[in-house]
């Protein structure tokens, strides 16, 4: 009787143990995940945090060892020199409407697609996918002659509109793989709800399945909107009025080749990000889930 009195009394001790070493494992990993959350963060971070200090800090300061991040003096003018020296702004206007208008393009041809790639199943439709990503997988640079001699023959050289609509078809093929596997994650059931209700197949995408479809066109769009945004090698051969360069070509022209002023380059560089700061940080919640649900097997 004495023994099972004892173990009775040791039982409760042992789960309490077990309790506190779950207990122990489970706090143990969350503070791993926030420390390399964190460590993370500071890697991709410090580098823009440097850029901001380098822009408003006395020219001869940066070069000077040890580097210190805090500047001893805040000198604001390099943003002043920077719209005044060169049409800045209107860099910044022509990038968003090549980003902007290229991106719309892009997911407007996109939609249709792979809705119609994920709902019909046809003769060489596999086939079809495959090109689809091939085309995707050419490089940029080995098209730009192609490219440059087409963009000539249609009169669309040196054009806004041009760079737009080349911006936008060149990005399509990217959209549809991903809109198509988002289009494959929502059941069938509710096309076939709306065309019992006399729904077209136009209405059916535009009222039924468009809501369903944010997230995927969210991340769709940020995704192109940032690769348009930092695009320069197209723009910069198939633009030559200056009043049309974006802003990736345009602060390559401000700057030069050899520029001395570090502050310059810094400040234009945080200029040049911050769009796409904006767009990212209030579409962010839309990237992970629309690019996960884009994801699944073909």
């Amino acid at each position: 009787m004495a023994t099972l009195a004892n173990h009775v009394h040791q039982r409760p001790s042992h789960i309490q143990r077990l309790r506190k070493n779950l207990r122990f494992e489970v706090i143990t990993r969350v503070l791993i995940r926030y420390s390399l959350a964190l460590l993370a963060t500071f890697i991709f971070v410090y580098p823009l945090i440097w850029l901001a200090s380098a822009s408003v800090k006395p020219n001869w300061e940066i070069y000077r060892q040890p580097l210190q991040l805090i500047p001893s003096e805040v000198q604001w003018d390099v943003y002043e020199r920077l719209f005044q020296t060169a049409p800045f702004a209107r860099y910044m206007t022509n990038s968003v409407i090549y980003a902007l208008g290229g991106s719309l393009i892009s997911l407007a041809f996109s939609i249709l697609a792979a809705y119609g790639l994920s709902r019909y199943r046809f003769r060489g439709k596999r086939l079809t996918m495959v090109l689809i990503l091939t085309v995707q997988l050419i490089p940029g640079l080995v098209s730009m002659i192609p490219l440059y001699l087409m963009m000539r023959w249609l009169g669309l050289f040196n054009t806004q509109h041009g760079m737009v609509l080349l911006y936008g078809s060149l990005r399509i093929p990217w959209a549809i793989w991903v809109l198509k596997g988002y289009f494959d994650t929502i059941p069938i059931e509710l096309d076939e709800s709306a065309w019992i209700d006399g729904a077209s197949k136009f209405r059916t995408i535009w009222q039924i399945l468009m809501p369903v479809l944010v997230p995927g066109l969210v991340a769709a769009f940020i995704i192109i909107f940032i690769g348009l945004w930092n695009e320069f090698a197209l723009a910069s051969v198939l633009l030559r009025n200056p009043d049309y360069l974006p802003v990736s070509v345009g602060t390559y022209v401000l700057l030069g080749p050899d520029e001395s002023d570090f502050r310059l380059t810094a400040a234009a560089s945080l200029v040049n990000i911050i769009p796409i700061l904006l767009i990212f940080s209030v579409l962010q919640r839309y990237l992970v889930s629309g690019l996960a649900a884009g994801a699944v097997k073909q």
